[in-house]
This record gives structure tokens, sequence and C-alpha cells, in this order.
């Protein structure tokens, strides 16, 4: 479901939760576009551009969305649903947005 974050069954050390930003109205694909997350603490000596890895807050910890590594990956990958980022959508938006069209 679009803006809902699941657990990764694939790498998940690296990247343990995805965010699904694909539209529900295409639902009956076998496949998701989702952001990987990583834990903030991970990414902390690297240089990020703050519009595009905001950080997102998953079970009381601090994760930074990777929107540059946006991927289609197969929903046999998506673990269980964690929680929604609805609330967080103009964020998550902007971020693709900066991607896409440099807005």
């Amino acid at each position: 479901m679009q803006y809902s974050v699941y657990r990764n069954k694939s790498n998940s050390r690296d990247f343990p939760f995805l965010l699904d930003v694909q539209s529900d109205i295409i639902g009956s694909m076998n496949s998701r576009a989702v952001i990987p997350l990583c834990p903030l603490a991970d990414y902390k000596d690297r240089r990020r551009v703050e519009r595009l890895n905001p950080v997102l807050e998953i079970e009381g910890e601090s994760y930074l969305l990777l929107t540059h590594d946006l991927a289609g990956v197969s929903l046999a990958l998506l673990g269980e649903e964690v929680c929604s980022m609805r609330a967080q959508r103009d964020v998550i938006r902007n971020a693709m947005d900066f991607i896409f069209d440099e807005i």
C-alpha cells in the first residue's frame, strides 16, 4: 500500500525497511516501486542532500530515506507492514519531485 513501510526480506542489515511509493491504482502487478531506508547512524559520515534524503522515524529510531535508490522490487521482498508514512506524504513527495523534476 502506498506510503507503507515494510520490513525488507533481503539485505535487511543495510536497508531494514522499504517504503512503498507506488500508487495503489496500480495494484495488480507482482512488483512495487520502493525507496530503501537505512539507519541514520550508518549514514552519518556520508554527505546527504536534506531534501532528497529526509529523516523518517520508524519504531522510535531515525532512518534516512534513500530516494536516489528508488527501485522496483518483487512483492516477495516485502516483509510485514510496519507502519504508514502517509502523514509524511509531503516530505516524501518533495524528495521524489527533487530527484525527477529538480523542484
